[in-house]
């Protein structure tokens, strides 16, 4: 489950701090039924402060996320969307019924493709599989877009190469495996892919993630956000179209 970062936070608290007024917090408050612990401080950021850490201390997300999303409904539209990139990296959406998790960006993804990997350990690089992940993840947090997008390429053309390399193990045969490319022709020719399968879903999502630089009408961060969306529901399907060749094959 994701979770809002103390980086967030501080961000949200800053914002308010600085956009919002003395009455407006207190309409907040009350909105949320939020008892402040120490209603003594009449400083806006230590009111905002103690607020949060109670919050945090009793562990109410919700009510976390709830009041995120109303302090962005009151800032200006520049901050506004500062504070949602933040909440992106946190694995957030935001909507018109306000904060709700991202799932593929959610790190439960990540440990669920994991324990796909780790169940045909004896014929994938499991550990390189999810250096390759955790780093799609992390490096998203980070903010470094390209980098992020480079790595889940790199999970795509692994997997494919050790479903290669198993399936020629098993049928005994020798291909030429020395590029992604060729890699998946011979995917196809062996039958693991139909002509159309490889030519639209496989070329599609690895030409996606080998483009450089973002795209038309989207910036860095969407290009990367779209790319692990893509790649948790790729790394499914071929985990799952994987376990049922082996099935087929014994």
């Amino acid at each position: 489950m994701a979770t809002l970062s103390r980086k967030t936070l501080g961000l949200m608290i800053r914002l308010a701090d600085q956009y919002m007024s003395h009455t407006q917090i207190e309409q907040l408050f009350f909105e949320l039924e939020i008892q402040e612990t120490y209603i003594s401080k009449p400083n806006k950021m230590k009111r905002l402060q103690n607020v949060v850490k109670g919050l945090e201390y009793r562990q109410e997300e919700d009510l976390l996320r709830e009041m995120v999303s109303e302090v962005i409904n009151q800032l200006p539209e520049q901050q506004a969307e500062e504070l949602k990139d933040a909440l992106i990296k946190d694995g957030f959406v935001v909507g018109e019924k306000g904060i709700a998790e991202d799932v593929p960006i959610a790190e439960e993804n990540r440990s669920a493709i994991e324990m796909l990997i780790d169940k045909h350990a004896d014929e994938l690089d499991a550990k390189t599989l999810s250096h390759h992940l955790k780093n799609t993840l992390d490096l998203f947090k980070k903010e470094k877009w390209d980098a992020s997008v480079g790595q889940a390429r790199n999970f795509v053309e692994q997997i494919l190469d050790d479903i290669a390399k198993a399936i020629a193990k098993e049928t005994k045969a020798s291909p030429d495996l020395s590029k992604p490319v060729k890699v998946r022709e011979y995917l196809q020719a062996c039958g693991f892919f139909d002509e159309s399968e490889k030519k639209k879903l496989v070329d599609g999502v690895y030409g996606y993630f080998s483009e450089e630089g973002s795209h038309p009408g989207i910036s860095k961060q969407s290009t990367a956000r779209v790319c692990m969306h893509i790649l948790w529901a790729f790394a499914y399907y071929i985990l799952e179209k994987f376990e049922e060749w082996e099935k087929q094959s014994t």
